[in-house]
């Protein structure tokens, strides 16, 4: 992969100098957000150009996936034949359906395609840079580091989206997804090492949860836009009416029904299960991943691809274009967090 000149910082050799002298370990967290995750590759690439070192890697979900890929030492050329084969893959065709006792898809076939693309018979004692998956156990919900056996089978837990892909058995744990628990692993990073840790955030721009709140007249759900004041109940009224006209009585709640009849009686268009799931694990994270990211140097966040679909991989290069350009955009405070951490 060609090296782009440092024109930021013309001491810059020099600082990559004093990083290997005072043996000075950058870690990278990558996080979750499935097809999202192709930004991993382009953030990577850029560190990669601008001659940012990593020296060490944890991921949760598609941040397992890509981190793992790369600890391996995979060359560009192999990264360039992965990203064109991620455009034309078909995703359905590695998801393999099984009888849904705990998940939809078995996750063999994810498996194969992991082993075929960089991870056949790969054990974590083999990759080049260290690294460490994160995955959770669904039965206690404790957070669960993998950094030893298989490295397939560690990220294929990491990435086990409840009720899409069967949870993986591993002694007497079963596993799903990281991002349950840790959706970007700051902290596993830091305690394998390193001495600055830049974070990979895929969720900043989900919309901030909402308050909706039914009209008492209508019943529409409208949102509420101030929390701190809202009254659910603006005066206590008496159970019973004095009714002195009954026919107006009638004919006012009648045409109250109707509206409310009017406004709740649409045609069913739903998200399709994958949303279901997917989108249910992505407000949750949202909240996590504020905490997650707390300890971090440095926090990449790539935009514009909040709409990319959960398996969206075909749009690999828009994806991954917003990784580079989030990434171009923080190496000036990258270089400035090594200076003052070495200082």
């Amino acid at each position: 992969m060609q090296k782009i000149q440092q024109e930021i910082d013309p001491e810059f050799s020099d600082l990559l100098a004093r990083i290997k002298k005072h043996d000075f370990k950058i870690g990278l967290a990558l996080g979750s957000g499935s097809a999202k995750g192709m930004a991993h590759i382009g953030v990577i690439q850029t560190l990669n150009q601008y001659q940012i070192p990593i020296h060490l890697i944890s991921g949760t979900s598609i941040g397992a996936v890509i981190g793992s890929v790369y600890a391996t030492g995979i060359t560009a050329d192999k990264v360039d034949h992965i990203i064109s084969s991620l455009k034309r893959i078909k995703v359905l065709s590695f998801l393999d359906p099984t009888l849904p006792s705990s998940g939809l898809f078995s996750g063999s076939r994810f498996v194969k395609y992991l082993e075929d693309i960089a991870l056949k018979d790969m054990d974590f004692s083999d990759l080049k840079i260290p690294f460490a998956a994160v995955a959770t156990d669904i039965k206690t919900g404790a957070k669960v580091i993998l950094n030893h056996g298989n490295v397939a089978m560690a990220v294929r837990a990491s990435c086990s989206l409840p009720g899409i892909f069967a949870p993986v058995p591993y002694q007497e744990y079963f596993l799903v997804d990281g991002g349950l628990v840790d959706p970007v692993p700051v902290d596993i990073v830091r305690k394998m090492g390193a001495d600055l840790v830049i974070a990979v955030n895929l969720t900043s721009e989900n919309p901030k949860p909402k308050v909706l709140v039914s009209n008492q007249q209508t019943g529409e759900l409208n949102q509420v836009k101030d929390l701190i004041n809202i009254k659910l109940y603006k005066e206590i009224k008496s159970k019973y009416k004095v009714v002195h006209h009954f026919d107006s009585v009638v004919s006012q709640e009648v045409t109250s029904l109707k509206n409310i009849v009017r406004t709740t009686a649409k045609k069913w268009e739903g998200p399709h299960i994958f949303e279901v799931i997917s989108k249910s694990i992505d407000i949750m994270e949202k909240e996590i991943t504020e905490h997650s990211i707390f300890d971090a140097d440095i926090v990449i966040e790539p935009t514009q691809i909040e709409k990319i679909g959960l398996f969206e991989y075909h749009r690999a290069e828009k994806i991954i274009a917003s990784g580079k350009e989030a990434t171009r955009k923080m190496i000036p405070h990258i270089i400035k967090a090594i200076k003052i951490k070495l200082s």
